[in-house]
């Protein structure tokens, strides 16, 4: 999103505690480290170190009062703790507050004292005065949040595409996303695959930026850690399913989904969106049963799958990079419009 509003006219700079990574995605924005001083500098030599929660919400608070008000027109963010730092500064009314997940619910699903207070902090986000965007409707009302304002995400249809032609392949090639959080699902999709592979012994699981010693129990299962989307854009068009088992915010907009319905892979998946009877297997939640069931309809009815996965490239037009910057690019107008009138 940044890209796309740098190729709109707009100036973006990210403002970033020392401690972080470098950016999992490239951008042509600019990036801002910030030290412990709530100074900003160019070169990072601490980049990956790591922060602690306390350390990186004082240096976001001291950077936010040192910068001029007069030398940004808006701030954008995206996490739930982001949050705390623009309150406190007195910044709501310059914020564009970007809502993806409503974080409040993993944090309580993770248990103990700190995710408890992290669930109480996480909440306090959701103001009614902060100009709140949400990436699908299900969230528009979702408990705290009110708002009429929806901008799903993009990706990059340069990399996520079909595969020219299937291959010849005697084996099926099932994949997901593996992730050890429980309301995943990981562990029905498992269950599932250890049926199929009883019935179809040269069924393998492939578990994109799985750890193998959390798989070395089962048998057909591989781990692959692709490096940026172009690698996971090669993963996907190596499948012949995609599997999804969250259980959690159904009806959200889903990633992995998006990208393997993109990339022409029949998708069997819990109701995330945009995932339909029209263009994917919908099974339902906690139940490797009828992932399996639904995997055998797929896997039996050749047209079936392929009408799905056609009506999946139509219904994924959507979510083209450009349209997505060009409505954030509308909200920011929207928002520092509102700031002018205010006087």
């Amino acid at each position: 999103m940044a890209n796309e509003l740098v190729l709109l006219g707009n100036d973006v700079e990210f403002l970033c505690p020392d401690g972080s990574a470098i950016p999992y995605f490239p951008t042509i924005a600019k990036i801002s480290w910030i030290d412990k001083n709530g100074d900003l500098f160019q070169n990072n030599t601490h980049v990956g170190a790591g922060d602690k929660f306390f350390s990186i919400q004082k240096k976001l608070s001291r950077a936010l009062a040192k910068i001029p008000l007069a030398s940004y027109d808006a701030i954008f963010a995206n996490h739930s703790l982001t949050i705390m730092s623009i309150v406190k500064n007195g910044l709501v009314t310059k914020t564009l507050y970007y809502v993806q997940a409503y974080e409040p619910d993993y944090y309580r699903l993770q248990g103990g004292f700190k995710n408890c207070l992290l669930v109480l902090l996480s909440s306090l986000s959701y103001r009614k005065d902060l100009f709140t965007v949400v990436n699908a409707d299900t969230y528009k009302k979702y408990k705290r949040l009110d708002t009429a304002k929806v901008l799903y995400p993009g990706i990059d249809f340069d990399l996520f595409f079909p595969k020219p032609t299937k291959s010849a392949n005697e084996k099926i090639i099932i994949g997901t996303v593996g992730r050890k959080e429980k309301y995943k699902g990981t562990e029905y999709i498992l269950h599932a695959f250890t049926i199929i592979r009883k019935k179809y012994p040269k069924a393998e699981l492939h578990v994109a930026f799985g750890k193998p010693a959390d798989f070395a129990n089962y048998s057909g299962v591989y781990c692959f850690q692709p490096n940026g989307d172009e690698d996971l854009g090669k993963y996907y068009r190596s499948l012949d399913y995609y599997f999804c088992a969250g259980y959690t915010q159904l009806g959200a907009f889903h990633y992995p989904v998006v990208e393997a319905m993109r990339s022409g892979v029949p998708v069997i998946t819990t109701p995330y969106y945009p995932a339909s009877d029209n263009n994917a297997w919908i099974t339902k939640t906690c139940d490797a049963t009828d992932i399996v069931r639904k995997f055998e309809e797929a896997y039996t009815n050749a047209q079936l799958m392929q009408q799905k996965a056609e009506q999946a490239l139509h219904d994924t037009e959507q979510f083209d990079w450009k349209k997505a910057g060009a409505l954030l690019n509308q909200y920011f107008l929207e928002l520092t419009g509102a700031i002018v009138q205010k006087g």
